[in-house]
C-alpha cells in the first residue's frame, strides 16, 4: 500500500464500521489554498492553508476517537519527522478530555499496520527531545503495539480498541 491507498484503506473501513453501526468516524479534510495562472487555468502552487487537527475523528461505543494515519517506507524503524508538534498537541488535549488518541502506522513496504496509542509515541517524541533517537524501532513497535489486521473491515482497527479494552475501561485510562 501507498500512503495514499492507506488512506483509501481506513476511509472504506470506516464507511463499513458506519454501515454496521459500530463506529462513525470520518477522515477531516485539510483545506488547501491553490493559486491560478489566469490565462492557462493551470494550477501555479497549493498548499494547505492552516494546520489541521488530526486525520481522522468520530465516535465509538460512546467515545470520541481521534488519530493520525502515517505511512513510512522504511523497514526498521519509523522515523518521529513524520509527526507535527500540532498533532501530538491536538491528540493530547483529545486524551485529556477523555478520548481516545492513537496513531495507525503502516509499514508499507512490510505490509503491515499498527495501533500505536498517543502516550507510547509522546514517551519517544519526549526522548528525542532530550537527545534520544529520532524514531521508533520497527522491533518495539512489534513487541509493543497491536497489529491492525483484515476483519470486518479491510483494517480493522476497532478489534484493536475493542481488545485494548479491558472490563469497561480504555487503555487511556488504564494508564493514568
Amino acid at each position: 500500500m501507498s500512503g495514499a491507498s492507506f488512506e483509501e484503506m481506513l476511509k472504506k473501513s470506516c464507511e463499513y464500521y458506519q454501515y454496521i453501526g459500530v463506529a462513525l468516524i470520518h477522515k477531516i479534510p485539510t483545506p488547501w489554498s491553490v493559486s491560478y495562472d489566469k490565462q492557462s487555468r493551470r494550477v501555479i502552487r497549493a498548499h494547505p492553508e492552516e494546520k489541521s487537527s488530526v486525520d481522522f475523528e468520530g465516535v465509538w461505543h460512546g467515545r470520541s476517537v481521534a488519530f493520525e494515519a502515517k505511512s513510512t517506507r522504511e523497514r526498521k524503524r519509523f522515523d518521529l519527522k513524520n509527526i507535527q508538534q500540532h498533532q501530538l498537541d491536538y491528540l493530547m488535549m483529545h486524551q485529556d478530555q477523555g478520548g481516545l488518541s492513537f496513531f495507525l502506522i503502516e509499514f508499507a513496504k512490510i505490509g503491515e499496520v499498527y495501533l500505536v496509542w498517543y502516550d507510547q509515541v509522546q514517551e519517544w517524541w519526549d526522548n528525542m527531545e532530550n537527545g534520544g533517537r529520532k524514531s521508533i524501532p520497527y522491533s518495539w513497535i512489534q513487541i509493543h503495539c497491536c497489529i491492525v489486521v483484515p476483519g470486518r473491515a479491510p483494517l480493522d482497527f476497532v478489534r484493536v480498541l475493542e481488545r485494548e479494552k479491558v472490563n469497561g475501561i480504555s487503555r487511556t485510562e488504564a494508564v493514568e
